[in-house]
């Protein structure tokens, strides 16, 4: 299937999930395990030999670490503010304080980007998360959370460790050829998943469209707006990485993994933040394949050099 395809069939999942509420039912009792699966195949993309020298070598990681979880944070924390509701100005803020989707990995190959980059993100930002989103809820934002770190810690073994170990057992007992060969299908895998993770994450939507359907489209307006400008805003901060590196960049400090946010902060953040949530999906779902040419130009462009 061509890269054109992929990104219409990982659009149109989105709807699906939206219009056809029997469909989000029956996968959101999937979400979890679709999750896991999810991270294990990011993690499956990508060399652990090239993970490492990003991380250990290479400062375009740490810095898009800081730039993700604390300065976006801050910097949308304070525009916003006199723009938006006091509701829909702590949807956004939180928002921006999780890490990136596990998808960015697949997202980042299929484009040629810096996928062992964007893994790097992936990793550490999920371990980091919990720290911006104390300080958010906590201090700035005066909302009284308390943040499980029991449940966290939990998650993270489940959700970021175990699959770690999984691919290294797997790698170890596999041949090269073998490794290399799963890189190259493990992107077409994730987006499969992801088009499942969408028909699940949009229980309750449907509804929320029949019944407040001016409540929902302040909630999608509010996602596109985020979304791209934090992609405006970040291409722009870090291009002194390079083209292919401050798309990459992008790419990740745009598509937030929310869900783990809600996990971890639970009912504090209030019932209407997991409407959000679903919400929150849209443009993860719809923007690649709308904002294709940017991120190619950007794999091409490191090629050229």
């Amino acid at each position: 299937m061509s890269t054109g395809w992929r990104l219409v069939l990982l659009a149109a999942s989105i709807f699906l999930g939206v219009v056809y509420p029997p469909l989000a039912a029956f996968f959101r009792p999937l979400l979890l395990p679709i999750i896991f699966l999810l991270f294990l195949t990011a993690v499956l993309q990508v060399s652990f030999a090239d993970v490492i020298r990003v991380a250990a070598k290479e400062r375009a990681g740490w810095i898009i670490l800081i730039w993700q979880l604390l300065v976006l944070p801050a910097i949308f924390f304070v525009l916003l503010k006199p723009l938006l509701s006091p509701q829909l100005h702590f949807f956004a803020v939180i928002a921006l304080c999780g890490g990136s989707i596990t998808a960015t990995t697949a997202l980042a190959h299929l484009f040629k980007l810096n996928s062992a980059l964007s893994l790097v993100a992936c990793l550490l930002g999920a371990i980091l998360m919990p720290i911006p989103l104390y300080l958010f809820l906590q201090l700035t934002l005066g909302v009284d959370a308390a943040i499980d770190l029991n449940t966290y810690c939990l998650r993270i073994f489940v959700f970021i460790f175990l699959p770690i170990t999984l691919a290294w057992v797997l790698r170890r007992n596999i041949t090269v050829q073998t490794d290399q060969w799963l890189q190259q299908i493990m992107p077409s895998v994730s987006l499969v998943l992801l088009v499942l993770f969408g028909f699940a994450v949009m229980d309750g939507v449907g509804a929320l469209m029949i019944n407040e359907p001016a409540r929902l489209l302040s909630y999608i307006l509010l996602a596109f707006g985020l979304s791209i400008s934090v992609q405006i805003i970040s291409f722009a901060a870090l291009y002194f990485l390079g083209l292919r590196d401050a798309t990459t960049a992008a790419l990740v400090c745009a598509y937030r993994n929310v869900g783990v946010v809600a996990a971890i902060a639970g009912s504090s953040l209030g019932e209407d933040f997991f409407l959000f949530l679903g919400v929150w999906q849209l443009p993860m779902y719809i923007l690649p394949l709308l904002l294709r040419r940017f991120y190619e130009k950007g794999g091409i462009g490191i090629s050229a050099a």
